[in-house]
């Protein structure tokens, strides 16, 4: 795709379509990531030229779905809100 807005976004994987990843440092070809399980996210491996694997979802993030990265537990206390039930790799936060 177009290089023009990944500048702005700083983000070069958004180069790649859905399910891809940029396979080397200047992303000049994409790599389809692995399909990794909940809990999981994809990892890029290597210096320059890239392979990928899963890696398990670092403390305070999860992962609910198939081939999804893992995002942030939800902040209940910041949004004035009570945590019900504390988050883990595969769920979110419970405000």
């Amino acid at each position: 795709g177009s290089s023009s807005p990944c500048e702005e976004a700083q983000d070069p994987d958004c180069k790649c379509p859905p399910g891809h990843s940029c396979a080397d440092r200047p992303c000049q070809y994409c790599r389809r990531v692995p399909r990794c399980e909940p809990g999981h996210e994809p990892s890029r491996i290597g210096e320059n030229n890239f392979r990928f694997d899963c890696k398990p979802c670092n403390p305070g993030t999860y992962s609910n779905s198939r081939n999804g990265w893992c995002r942030n537990w939800t902040d209940c206390e910041s949004g004035g809100f009570i945590t019900l039930e504390e988050g883990n790799s595969t769920h979110n936060s419970v405000c």
